[in-house]
């Protein structure tokens, strides 16, 4: 997937985790969960292989570890690679998560249902991934408190 699919999903799923559990706030959240979600791809390419040691449960142990020592940068960025690769699983090429004791791909789908990266099924991830973070934005501000007030100001839900 490109990079706009990933950061796209790292921020929307940032704000249902901080919507959950509030640890930052909701644009320093944002932007590191978006930096977390490119970071797999940075650390393969430092690396010299694709889907490497940043597509493998390995990078997640010493995020959470940052997670529960300084939450308000580890849960983002912990949010972000996870939100990667998740992503990347449904994909053609999968993620090597046991890597490098076992360079096996894993995936989430059937060879026909995998998305190719750059095809309409990314495109259709992408805009579901954008309507989906509009509204838990929209959500996160209050944008939407009192929609479903009548009159009295009584909720209706």
């Amino acid at each position: 997937m490109r990079f706009r699919t990933h950061i796209t999903a790292a921020v929307a799923f940032f704000l249902l985790v901080n919507l959950i559990h509030p640890v930052n706030s909701l644009i320093n959240g944002a932007l590191l969960a978006g930096a977390g979600s490119v970071l797999p791809d940075i650390l393969d390419f430092l690396a010299g292989r694709h889907r490497g040691i940043g597509h493998t449960l390995l990078i997640l142990p010493p995020l959470l570890l940052l997670s529960l020592g300084s939450p308000g940068i580890g849960v983002p960025l912990l949010v972000g690679v996870s939100s990667h690769i998740a992503l990347d699983l449904f994909t053609v090429r999968g993620c090597p998560l046991l890597y490098p004791l076992n360079d096996t791909p894993y995936h989430c789908l059937r060879r026909n249902r995998r998305i190719k990266t750059g095809t309409a099924g990314e495109w259709a991830i992408l805009a579901f991934l954008l309507i989906l973070a509009l509204a838990l934005s929209l959500v996160s501000v209050g944008a939407l408190d009192g929609f479903y007030e009548d009159d009295d100001g009584n909720s209706s839900v």
